[in-house]
């Protein structure tokens, strides 16, 4: 029996996480070892799913603000298996509101760029190679929503993470998302962190060559997420597909772009995309 595909999913309890572990068991063909991530560590509800003996699921538990949880299931899945074949980071918080706090703000911040890039961090030691890792981003990380000044330094060729952190610092010290939208920022702060995001992942793969990093938009999918502006068009199974497409699918070589579907309202796995 060959050794089994490593896989990490994190905020795996709920919405588009859930759907991405469920769409794993049932699609992955080959022995896989499934670590699904969340804050509170517990198994995830896998109710009325039939699960192949070739397939284990593994609770673990990870907070994206917290560096020691990072590191300790990066260790754990080193020990226990020794590298790692899937990291698809799904976790993410979004206050779907123009007065946020400050310390809202940078809680925003810390999770969905900060913390994620941590978690890359961690496991790029342990990478088997050919390695895929997946940043699941969103529509709003598209730079349509920044100023062009501030779209060509999130799209130089060879940002360095020094030169974004500078520019994702320069965000956080505005007194508040009106005064940053000012100053040619789009005004929810949930849009900085993901165009973060996707140009972390940028840096990421021209870094390491020997995995496939992308980031992509599932779409606006129905989960607590997304409910927060309107009612979502696409299930938490058509949210899964790109993230899985790109976590398992034939992508050739690409690794370091964007992809999503024409619309936030599309069905399909996704192509490549400007951001």
């Amino acid at each position: 029996m060959s050794s089994p595909l490593v896989a990490i999913v994190t905020g795996a309890n709920r919405g588009i996480g859930r759907a991405i572990c469920v769409a794993l068991i049932q699609q992955f063909s080959g022995p896989l070892v499934l670590y699904t991530a969340s804050r509170a560590g517990v198994s995830i509800d896998l109710a009325g799913l039939s699960i192949p003996p070739t397939v284990q699921v593994r609770p673990a538990q990870l907070s994206l603000t917290d560096q020691a949880s990072i590191t300790a299931l990066s260790m754990m899945v080193a020990n226990e298996h020794k590298g790692c074949d899937i990291l698809i980071n799904n976790a993410a918080i979004y206050y779907f509101q123009e007065n946020i706090t400050a310390s809202q703000l940078q809680e925003t911040l810390d999770v969905n760029y900060r913390g994620t890039l941590n978690v890359c961090q961690a496991f790029l030691p342990i990478m088997r190679k050919n390695g895929r890792i997946v940043n699941v981003s969103s529509l709003a990380s598209q730079l349509k929503h920044f100023h062009p000044r501030l779209q060509a330094r999130f799209l130089k060729p060879n940002l360095t993470f020094t030169e974004l952190n500078v520019l994702v610092d320069e965000y956080s010290r505005f007194p508040d998302q009106h005064t940053a939208a000012a100053s040619g920022w789009p005004l929810l702060a949930y849009f900085t962190s993901k165009a973060a995001l996707n140009a972390a992942t940028r840096i990421l793969a021209r870094e390491n060559p020997h995995l496939l990093i992308n980031c992509c938009c599932p779409g606006w999918v129905d989960t607590t997420l997304g409910a927060q502006a309107g009612k979502p068009p696409k299930s938490v199974e058509e949210g899964a597909r790109i993230p899985l497409r790109l976590a398992i699918g034939d992508i050739g070589q690409v690794s370091g772009r964007y992809w999503a579907n024409e619309t936030s309202a599309s069905a399909g796995s996704g192509n490549i995309q400007d951001w």
